[in-house]
């Protein structure tokens, strides 16, 4: 099954618009179910010179600054959300007009990247926070801590300890094959995040989507349950309490 919160966080980084009724859904970090929407009034947006990280979000032409904002779920127990960024105004043809683009480099608290931390070891989901919350602003750095993620599953998996990475993974590959074959395109992932700042958004999330798969091949036990109380279902033909109804279906 697909992250949905990864979709959500790819159409983020693709650009908030001016108005922010545009803006895609934002999870909130607290219930990871609910979406954030802009609080009335905190949206700021400044005019600045330009920085060679504004120049490659946006080009070499054009207005540049940033922004910041605060959001808020529609649950009211939720925590807020500070939102800090890059602005860019600027005219992607003679025709089109000018445009403002909005893209965050900090959220905080962190978005959330996993649908079900409860599938997640406590040592692993530590990790994986780490790599939440500097995920905008350092992609790289982000898919690092995703590989030492990964490390902490092998920990957790207690698989061969004091070896490579890549040795470790291979082990596993001897009792769960499928996942084991996850986990190493998060390694590779994380490897290429420590030459440099090579990633982007898009290569990182890559990674956590395949991580939380492996996650679920290895922890989740829903379709087993599923498929034990249909079974159950079957066996008493749809009563929960057998007899409990005087007349019987002709079937």
């Amino acid at each position: 099954m697909a992250n949905q919160l990864v979709k959500d966080l790819l159409r983020i980084g693709d650009g908030l618009g001016e108005d922010p009724t545009t803006w895609p859904h934002i999870p909130c970090p607290t219930c990871r179910r609910g979406a954030l929407s802009l609080v009335d009034g905190s949206l700021v947006v400044e005019t600045a010179n330009t920085s060679k990280d504004q120049e490659r979000v946006f080009g070499a032409d054009g207005i540049y600054g940033g922004f910041h904002c605060m959001l808020k779920c529609l649950k009211p127990t939720c925590d807020l959300v500070r939102v800090m960024g890059f602005m860019g105004v600027w005219e992607p043809g003679p025709t089109a007009g000018y445009q403002t683009m909005l893209t965050p480099t900090l959220f905080l608290p962190a978005l959330p990247l996993l649908e079900d931390t409860s599938l997640c070891p406590r040592n692993v989901l530590e990790r994986v926070n780490a790599a939440a919350k500097i995920l905008w602003l350092d992609p790289s750095s982000a898919a690092n801590r995703l590989r030492s993620a990964t490390e902490a599953l092998m920990d957790s998996q207690r698989i061969a300890f004091g070896k490579t990475l890549h040795a470790r993974i291979e082990e596993f590959r001897k009792t769960e094959p499928a996942a084991a074959e996850l986990l190493l395109a998060v390694k590779w992932v994380g490897n290429a995040g420590s030459h440099g700042d090579v990633l982007g958004l898009g290569d990182v999330l890559d990674g956590v989507e395949i991580f939380d798969h492996a996650l679920r091949l290895l922890y989740d036990t829903s379709s087993a349950e599923i498929v034990r109380k249909a079974a159950e279902i079957s066996a008493r033909k749809g009563l929960r309490v057998p007899d409990a109804y005087s007349a019987r279906p002709p079937f």
